[in-house]
C-alpha cells in the first residue's frame, strides 16, 4: 500500500469538522484559535453539543476571555466548567476509596486514562472534566477484585460470576456505586487489558505490567503506564467512535499533547509496542492529525517509521471498525462497520473465552 494512501486512510479517525474547531480553537495560538472559535459560533449551538464537546468547551472556557471577550456566554461556560469540574472531583475522591481496598488485599493496581495523566502530574489537568477511575488488575486477580468491590456495595452485573463472564468478552466491566441524587455516587472501570480490541495475551500483559511504572494517585501507592504504553493506548482508545453520534470524541488531542509534551519518550519502544498491541493504525493517525491540523511538532521519521509499519491486515479492520463516521458518507460506512466491528468481537470472544478457563 502505498505511502500517501495510508496517510489518506489513517485521517478517517481525525475530528469531525465542529469538533476540529473547538480543538483549534483551545490549542492553537491566539490569532488562529481565534479564528476557528468564531466560525465554530457561526455553525453551532452550544445546547446542541455532544457530551465530548462539552467537554471541550470546559477546556476551552478558561481561555475564552482572550479569545473573545464580548462573548455573551462566558458567565455560562465558566460557571459550567466550574460545576463539571467540581462534581467530577467530588466523584474520583468517592472512587478512588476501591485503591484502599485493593490495595489492604494486596493487589496490584495499574491506572489508564485521566487518573493516570494525573498521577504522572501532567501540566494541563485544570478543567479536565471526568468522573470515573478506569485500572487495570491482572487477569489472576481479576475475580477476588471484583469479589473485594461486590463487598463493599459496588454493582454492575447481577453478581460477581457475571461480572467475571462480562470480562471474557470485553475488557472490562463497569461497576457502580451510590446515587447522584444523594450525591454519593462513584464510578470505577474495572479491566483486564487496556484497550476494547484486540484481545491482548497474557505475555502482551506481562510486558505491560513489567514496564509500568510506581507513583501516587491521591495519596495512594499505584501502578503507572510507561510513557511509550501511556501514549500507543491513548491513541487506541482515541480513535473509536463515541456512540451515539459516532463521531470522534476529539478529547485523546489534548492527552497526547500532554503526553508527547511532558513525557520524554523512546521512539523505538513507541513503535514496538504499537506494533505489538495492533496500535500502528491508531497512533498515524493521531500524530499525523497533531502534525497536519495543530502545527504540533512530530518527527517525520517516526512518522514515515508508522506508515511502514502499518498493513492491509486484521490491524487495518480493527481500526476501520472503530473510527468515526460521519457526513454523507456516514449511511454506508456506519452500517459496513458495524458488521466488520461484529466479527471482530467474535473473534475476540474466542479467544477471551479459551484464555479465561482460570479466572
Amino acid at each position: 500500500m502505498r505511502s500517501w494512501l495510508k496517510y489518506k486512510l489513517a485521517s478517517q479517525a481525525w475530528p469531525d469538522p465542529d469538533t476540529d474547531m473547538l480543538i483549534k480553537s483551545t490549542l492553537l495560538p491566539p490569532d488562529r484559535a481565534q479564528e476557528y472559535w468564531r466560525k465554530w459560533k457561526s455553525q453551532n449551538d452550544i445546547d446542541e453539543c455532544t457530551w465530548p464537546q462539552f467537554k471541550i468547551l470546559a477546556r476551552f472556557s478558561g481561555r475564552l476571555p482572550e479569545i473573545d471577550r464580548e462573548c455573551p456566554e462566558i458567565p455560562r461556560l465558566h460557571g459550567m466548567a466550574k460545576a463539571l469540574w467540581t462534581n467530577s472531583q467530588l466523584q474520583l475522591n468517592r472512587a478512588a476509596v476501591t485503591l484502599d481496598l485493593l490495595t489492604e488485599a494486596e493487589i496490584p493496581v495499574y491506572l489508564m486514562k485521566t487518573a493516570a495523566l494525573e498521577a504522572l502530574n501532567m501540566t494541563k489537568l485544570t478543567r479536565r472534566v471526568t468522573s470515573d477511575i478506569d485500572l487495570i488488575v491482572k487477569r489472576k486477580d481479576l475475580r477476588r477484585t471484583l469479589e473485594i468491590l461486590f463487598e463493599h456495595g459496588w454493582n454492575g452485573p447481577k453478581n460477581v460470576d457475571d461480572a467475571v463472564e462480562r470480562c471474557r468478552y470485553h475488557p472490562g466491566v463497569n461497576l457502580k456505586k451510590g446515587l447522584p441524587e444523594e450525591k454519593t455516587d462513584s464510578d470505577v472501570d474495572v479491566h483486564h487489558q487496556p484497550v476494547h480490541m484486540p484481545f491482548m495475551s497474557d505475555s502482551l500483559m506481562e510486558q505491560f505490567w513489567k514496564r509500568a511504572v510506581p507513583g501516587k494517585f491521591r495519596g495512594r501507592s499505584v501502578f503507572l503506564p510507561a510513557p511509550e504504553e501511556l501514549l500507543v493506548i491513548t491513541a487506541m482508545q482515541g480513535i473509536r467512535r463515541f456512540v451515539p453520534s459516532h463521531k470522534s470524541s476529539g478529547l485523546w488531542a489534548f492527552d497526547i499533547v500532554e503526553i508527547l509534551s511532558t513525557q520524554q519518550l523512546n521512539w523505538d519502544t513507541v513503535l514496538q509496542v504499537a506494533e505489538q498491541s495492533n496500535g500502528s493504525w491508531a497512533l498515524l493517525s493521531c500524530l499525523s492529525y497533531l502534525q497536519n491540523e495543530l502545527d504540533f511538532e512530530i518527527d517525520q521519521s517516526v512518522l514515515d517509521r508508522l506508515a511502514k509499519q502499518v498493513s492491509a491486515n486484521m490491524e487495518a479492520m480493527m481500526f476501520y471498525a472503530q473510527s468515526p463516521t460521519y457526513g454523507v458518507s456516514k449511511a454506508l460506512n456506519l452500517p459496513l462497520r458495524e458488521v466488520v466491528l461484529l466479527r471482530l468481537h467474535k473473534r475476540f470472544c474466542r479467544e477471551g473465552y479459551l484464555a479465561s478457563q482460570n479466572w
